[in-house]
């Protein structure tokens, strides 16, 4: 049976609210079971390029499940502010506005989703507030820890991860000098969700980046309703791709400060939903999770990097699965 999604306009069983958070205006989706009473609250984070509307699969679930689902805008994306300076967008300060969000909620504990960046951020927001975060479920991308010595983006593409050379294009600062009208983010979007031209050709490859002159022949990814492409294009027109892409010019600023917290461990239940043809994160690069994490449940499955919209149900059921059993079942001691 195909998995329900969030339809992108129109559609009653959500709400856009917003709040101020740390000094920055957060607009987030809102649902919750229709009689007002829910199990537990779970934040759901996006990444690049996305928006909280990432999550239109996994929401009605979640919500069948008797939670309240928050799905923020991060940083930068949609209808959440943007600021210039890319010093805004450590972990450490969205992990901030993640607990400011949950406490303007009432909530001094959440379930917390992340995919792609808001993967990374999901982790980061376990570590800098470890009593905020009951059990932790991430897609595609693995826990890196926080280490002492700082190495730098270029060193790490060429020395270990050449599949992170796009980073480094995305940082750069060329990519919004090019990408600015609506029809260009448009192009931009249709090449990152997997589009592709004509002749079959893609117009982003992990080891380059966004293929610059192929990006006007790129035709829409099937993983997207024409509706839904427009929406995304006109979400990301607001801001432009600037505030997006300073995510990928934290690095040394997220390892500054996360100095702080070399020592510290996730220990609550954590779900990690490998995709085994992601190409810019090949499945050896989640193989020391279990070395850190020691709460650990792995699944994998075979999609590309979008494995929410690829394959729902397959990820629905892995993820309602764990949550029943991690915790929901009675007498786990990992239970809310």
């Amino acid at each position: 049976m195909p998995a329900e999604k969030i339809r992108v306009s129109g559609d009653s069983r959500i709400e856009y609210r917003s709040a101020t958070l740390n000094g920055n205006n957060y607009a987030y989706l809102f649902s919750q079971p229709q009689s007002g009473n829910y199990r537990a609250t779970v934040f759901l984070i996006h990444g690049f390029p996305d928006i909280s509307m990432g999550w239109r699969y996994q929401i009605p679930m979640l919500v069948d499940m008797g939670l309240r689902v928050v799905a923020p805008d991060c940083l930068g994306y949609g209808r959440t502010d943007a600021p210039e300076d890319a010093i805004h967008y450590s972990h450490k300060r969205c992990a901030d506005d993640i607990q400011a969000l949950a406490s303007h909620l009432g909530e001094s504990k959440i379930v917390l989703g992340g995919h792609d960046w808001g993967a990374a951020l999901a982790y980061r927001v376990a570590l800098w507030h470890p009593d905020l975060v009951s059990h932790l479920f991430t897609v595609c991308v693995p826990f890196g820890r926080p280490v002492a010595k700082h190495i730098p983006l270029e060193e790490l593409v060429r020395t270990v991860t050449p599949t992170f050379a796009y980073q480094l294009q995305f940082g750069s600062g060329n990519l919004e000098k090019v990408i600015r009208s609506r029809a260009e983010i448009k192009q931009f979007l249709c090449a990152m969700y997997g589009g592709r031209t004509e002749q079959g050709e893609v117009g982003f490859e992990a080891e380059k980046g966004a293929l610059l002159d192929r990006l006007p022949l790129i035709k829409p990814s099937r993983l997207l309703s024409e509706e839904e492409l427009d929406y995304y294009s006109s979400e990301f027109a607001r801001h432009g791709i600037h505030g997006p892409l300073n995510w990928y010019r934290t690095r040394k600023i997220n390892h500054e400060e996360e100095l702080a917290i070399l020592d510290r461990q996730i220990t609550i239940p954590v779900l990690f939903i490998q995709a085994l043809r992601d190409q810019a994160l090949p499945a050896h690069l989640g193989k020391s999770m279990a070395k850190h994490i020691p709460n650990l449940t792995l699944k994998q499955v075979n999609t590309s990097h979008w494995a929410l919209w690829e394959k729902p149900e397959e990820v629905n059921g892995i993820l309602a699965a764990w949550l029943n059993e991690a915790a929901f079942a009675e007498g786990r001691a990992g239970k809310l």
